[in-house]
């Protein structure tokens, strides 16, 4: 079979369904160093163009039977509080399934992140409808990465569509991993497998280099390493094996130093996973100053706590001072410190002034170092800054290769740009292990299809 890639990125997508015996023929991007990644990997023709101004001219006679791809998803992302149906992004999803109406390939495949579901039914029975206009009928699932084999928690929707004179209907496979496989079976009768840990993945890279080209120790080494063994892909060097320093400052190395696998320094939260600014810097500051900062963490979302309109922090200086066991000159040094160091900002309501963390303080996720034995989340482009995700067990950030190795990309696909393009083409990208997979099911409903035109 036959596709093309629109939106195409650097082209994980692409990798996994030529894993699956799919000739992927173009790949359409507007980014021109995503698309010099992908040229440089695929044989597929690579086109820069703008698919909001519809179909490139070099697509339009062309005969395929899979259209895939992946419509920039941001403005459908829980991941920074950006949600908007009206966003220009989204639109780019009915330019997607325009494309396809125009190329009428047999099979269909559109990913986007699982954030686009909860926008309104209005925006879901839209995206039906289009299809069911272009002649297709979908189905939808979101399907989590890891069940497919990928070391990441990374879940997204896939839309499946076939076109209406087919007789196989939409539909997506079930994926042979789990978190704990108990003898489990697939509904084929496939062994369920364990899902892949981050140690799979990363257990045989040596220490990053200034260049990125490293040579990998023989894979006899790990005979037991499924993973390894596959996205290897045959390779004894790989590159893009480049990482960032965490910030030399004390604090920071401080942070860096103390967390363990598996946690993250966060001080709005509280539980096993999550080290708080007052303890993990104890030695930073006075028991008041500790006292101030576990309180405000700890009561800013409170209704009776914070300031009059506000729904989280800014918590009033004088229900601070009522609730400590403390002098309130004390507490009044402490905050006045506190604020003038960074670690706690201010707001103010008519005569009442309000303190809250500062981003200094871990306000939201920072540092979150990777649980060796577990699976990464969702690997974003902004992962390869040290305040964001860290080696599960050295203090720095994930190089470019491992991030690509969470991802699933064999070690063979070299990546092409500056570190921050190539961050943002790893964690823009479809895993190609779970690709992969979507492209083998297209492979039975296609099979499908034509038993079921010769029984005709």
């Amino acid at each position: 079979m036959h596709a093309v890639d629109l939106f195409c990125g650097a082209g994980g997508f692409s990798a996994g369904l030529e894993a699956a015996g799919i000739d992927v023929d173009y790949g359409v991007d507007i980014a021109d160093d995503a698309l010099a990644t992908f040229e440089a990997n695929h044989a597929a023709t690579a086109i820069t163009h703008d698919l909001s101004d519809g179909l490139p001219a070099e697509l339009h006679d062309e005969d395929v039977d899979i259209v895939f791809g992946s419509p920039p998803c941001k403005g459908f992302s829980d991941a920074r509080g950006e949600r908007s149906l009206d966003d220009e992004r989204n639109q780019l999803v009915f330019s997607f399934i325009q494309a396809v109406e125009q190329l009428q390939p047999r099979y269909v495949l559109m990913e986007n992140v699982a954030g686009m579901t909860t926008i309104s039914d209005a925006f879901l029975d839209a995206i039906e409808s289009e299809y069911d206009a272009a002649g297709y009928t979908v189905a939808w699932e979101t399907l989590n990465a890891a069940d497919f084999g990928v070391p990441q928690t990374r879940e997204r929707v896939i839309y499946c569509g076939v076109r209406t004179d087919l007789p196989a209907e939409p539909s997506l496979p079930e994926g042979p991993y789990t978190e704990h496989s108990d003898g489990q079976q697939t509904l084929t009768g496939e062994p369920v497998q364990s899902w892949t840990t981050v140690a799979d993945a990363l257990t045989d890279l040596p220490e990053p280099t200034e260049t990125g080209e490293v040579d990998l120790p023989p894979l006899s080494e790990f005979p037991d390493n499924a993973y390894l063994q596959q996205i290897r892909d045959g390779a004894d060097t790989t590159w893009n094996h480049v990482a960032k320093e965490p910030a030399s400052d004390a604090d920071t190395q401080h942070i860096v130093a103390e967390l363990n696998p598996g946690e993250m320094y966060r001080s709005s939260r509280f539980g096993d996973r999550y080290r708080q600014v007052w303890e993990l810097l104890a030695h930073r500051f006075s028991d008041t100053e500790q006292a101030v900062l576990e309180f405000i963490a700890r009561h800013r979302s409170r209704k009776e706590f914070r300031m009059s309109g506000k729904s989280v922090g800014a918590v009033p200086d004088e229900l601070i001072a009522d609730h400590l066991d403390a002098a309130d000159a004390a507490v009044q040094s402490a905050l006045t410190r506190l604020h003038d160091d960074g670690w706690l900002r201010t707001d103010e309501d008519g005569d009442t002034l309000g303190y809250d963390l500062n981003t200094k303080s871990g306000i939201r996720p920072r540092y979150m170092r990777l649980d060796p034995d577990g699976q990464s989340n969702t690997i974003l482009t902004t992962d390869f800054v040290p305040r964001d995700k860290l080696h599960p067990t050295e203090n720095r950030g994930l190089s470019l290769r491992e991030g690509a190795r969470i991802q699933s990309f064999p070690d063979t696909f070299e990546y092409i740009g500056s570190f921050d393009e190539i961050a943002t083409q790893i964690g823009n990208a479809v895993p190609p292990l779970l690709a992969q997979h979507l492209g083998s099911h297209l492979q039975e409903l296609a099979a499908s299809d034509s038993e079921a035109t010769v029984v005709d």
